[in-house]
C-alpha cells in the first residue's frame, strides 16, 4: 500500500516540488513506526502539464497507490484532476486556484486557502491603510492569472480602483519599459506570480518608483523571491506578501518541525508545514481504514477526517467542496532580510 507525491523536481519551480517531496517523505517516515507497511513514491512531473497528465495515467492504473499528495502547480493539477475522478484521492498541499474544487470532483482535497478567499484578505488590508489606487501585473500562467483576477476583483469592490493591468511572460526579467507605463498616481502595485517578482521590484527601485508592491503567496518564497529581491524588498515603501498558512513558530510544533527539516534538508523556502501535515492527515485517514483500504474507503475516510497539525492553528476539516475550512491568509512584510508576518486573517 502506498501514496504517491507528484512535484516539479526538475525545472524552475524545482526548490518548492522538492521541499513538498521532502515534507511529506518526513510525514511517512515519522508515522512508520504506528503504519510500516505504508510506502512512497515521490515523481517528478517537472513543472509540465503533459507529463503531469502522463503521471495521473500511470497512478490511476497502479491499484497499488491509494492515494495521492499533489500536484504542486495548479495548472498540472487542474489537468490531471479529471483523471483521479475516476476513484484515486488527491489532496493538494498548496493549489489555491478555485476551479480545483469548484469542479465537482469529489476525490479532490485543498488543504491551502484558495487564490479568492486570499486576494480578498489583502485587498482588505490594503482598503483599511488607505490604498486606493492600484496597478496589477500577472504572469501568463494559470496561478498568476488567477490571482491577479481574483485581487482586482475584490480590490475594486471594497471601493479600490485598478488603473491598469498588465502580463508578463513566466521567466521575464527586463521591466524597464514595463515600469516606465505603470500611472503615475498609483499608491500600490500587486503582482500576481512566482519568479518575475524579484526582477520586477528591482526595477521599480532603480527607476525610482517606490510605491507598496503586494503580492500572492507566489512570493512567499525564499529561494525565488525574498533572496533574488535583496534590498529593493526593504526600500521604498517595502512589500506586502500574503501566504496560506503563518510563519514558523506561530502554529505549536510548527517550530521543531522546521528544525529537523532544516537539519536534513536545509532551510525551509515556503509550504512544507502543507505537506506535512497534508500527508499526516492522508497517513491518519489510511490508518482509520486499516487493512481493508482501497480508493474508495480512504477517500471517504479522508472527508471525515479532523486533523490538528502544525499549519494552521484550528484542526482542518472539509467543507462540501473539499476545501479546508481552517485555512487562512497570513499578511507579512520583510523585515531585516526575513519575512514577518503582521496580519492573520480566518477564512
Amino acid at each position: 500500500m502506498k501514496i504517491a507525491v507528484a512535484a516539479p523536481l526538475s525545472g524552475p519551480a524545482a526548490a518548492l516540488g522538492r521541499e513538498m517531496a521532502q515534507a511529506a517523505r518526513m510525514a511517512v517516515e515519522d508515522s512508520a513506526r504506528d503504519q510500516p507497511e505504508i510506502g512512497i513514491d515521490i515523481i517528478d512531473d517537472r513543472g509540465d502539464e503533459e507529463t503531469g497528465v502522463e503521471i495521473a495515467r500511470s497512478l490511476v492504473a497502479d491499484e497499488s497507490i491509494v492515494a495521492l499528495l499533489g500536484h504542486y502547480n495548479s495548472n498540472i493539477t487542474l489537468r490531471a484532476a479529471p483523471l483521479y475522478d475516476t476513484g484515486l484521492p488527491l489532496i493538494a498541499p498548496i493549489v489555491s486556484n478555485p476551479t480545483l474544487t469548484d469542479s465537482g470532483w469529489r476525490n479532490v482535497f485543498r488543504f491551502t486557502n484558495r487564490d479568492d478567499a486570499t486576494a480578498a484578505a489583502i485587498a482588505q488590508h490594503l482598503i483599511a491603510t488607505g490604498k486606493r489606487r492600484a496597478c496589477v501585473v500577472v504572469s501568463g500562467t494559470t496561478y498568476g492569472t488567477s490571482m491577479g483576477h481574483e485581487f482586482a476583483r475584490a480590490f475594486d469592490g471594497l471601493g479600490g480602483k485598478t488603473l491598469s493591468c498588465h502580463r508578463v511572460e513566466e521567466g521575464e526579467t527586463k521591466f524597464e519599459a514595463l515600469v516606465e507605463q505603470l500611472p503615475r498616481g498609483i499608491d500600490i502595485l500587486f503582482y500576481g506570480g512566482t519568479f518575475e517578482g524579484a526582477p520586477l521590484l528591482r526595477t521599480m527601485r532603480t527607476r525610482g518608483r517606490d510605491v507598496l508592491l503586494a503580492t500572492g503567496d507566489g512570493c512567499w518564497d525564499r529561494v525565488n523571491f525574498l533572496e533574488p529581491a535583496g534590498a529593493a524588498a526593504e526600500a521604498g515603501e517595502g512589500v506586502l506578501v500574503l501566504s496560506a498558512c503563518p510563519e514558523i513558530g506561530r502554529v505549536q510544533g510548527s517550530r521543531e518541525f522546521a528544525a529537523r527539516y532544516e537539519q536534513r534538508f536545509g532551510q525551509i523556502g515556503n509550504y512544507a508545514v502543507n505537506a506535512y501535515d497534508a500527508a499526516k492527515l492522508l497517513i491518519s485517514a489510511i490508518r482509520t481504514v486499516g487493512r481493508r483500504a482501497d480508493r474508495a474507503s480512504v477517500g471517504d475516510a479522508i472527508r471525515h477526517t479532523e486533523w490538528r497539525g502544525i499549519a494552521y492553528p484550528e484542526p482542518v476539516r472539509w467543507d462540501e467542496k473539499g476545501d479546508n475550512v481552517s485555512a487562512v491568509t497570513a499578511l507579512h512584510v520583510v523585515k531585516n532580510h526575513r519575512f514577518s508576518q503582521v496580519a492573520l486573517i480566518p477564512r
